[in-house]
């Protein structure tokens, strides 16, 4: 029994720090993108705004469900918008930059490290996916078992 009952206090742990890990990939993603607009002066295109909305409602969700677990299950949903805005964005980057259609850098979002931001929204809108996914993976096993256990 004791063992058991530390099991179900580590995993408790573990998916409280995951979920902070997750509102932490959200806060630094909207955050990131205020500051492309606000310090850097780039307007944002609909698309990255779609990104930002996306993402400040995943990290809602990713906060409620600290209180309320079973909402955690929706998280994965917000992000599809996301997703998609951001591969439809490199793709138009590509194109626009090998056919020079544009003017100077207008239709390319700004570079930070070397790194445009519409990748680096990739680099954090795929880790929140890939986490959503795994503790939802986690919360179906964890139903099942209790079934099985009935």
């Amino acid at each position: 029994m004791q063992k058991s009952k530390n099991t179900i206090n580590n995993f408790c742990k573990v998916k409280v720090k995951r979920t902070l890990l997750e509102i932490i990939l959200c806060v630094i993603g909207v955050g990131g993108s205020f500051w492309v607009e606000f310090v850097q002066g780039e307007i944002p295109c609909k698309l990255c705004l779609i990104i930002r909305y996306s993402l400040a409602i995943t990290g809602a969700v990713f906060i409620i469900s600290l209180f309320y677990e079973k909402i955690k299950m929706l998280s994965p949903f917000p992000l599809i918008p996301a997703i998609m805005s951001d591969i439809v964005l490199i793709i138009n980057e590509t194109k626009i930059g090998k056919q020079g259609i544009c003017e100077g850098n207008i239709c390319q979002t700004p570079e930070f490290l070397g790194i445009r931001a519409s990748i680096w929204a990739l680099a954090i809108i795929l880790p929140l996916i890939f986490l959503s996914l795994y503790e939802i993976k986690e919360r179906l096993a964890k139903i099942r078992r209790e079934k099985s256990q009935k």
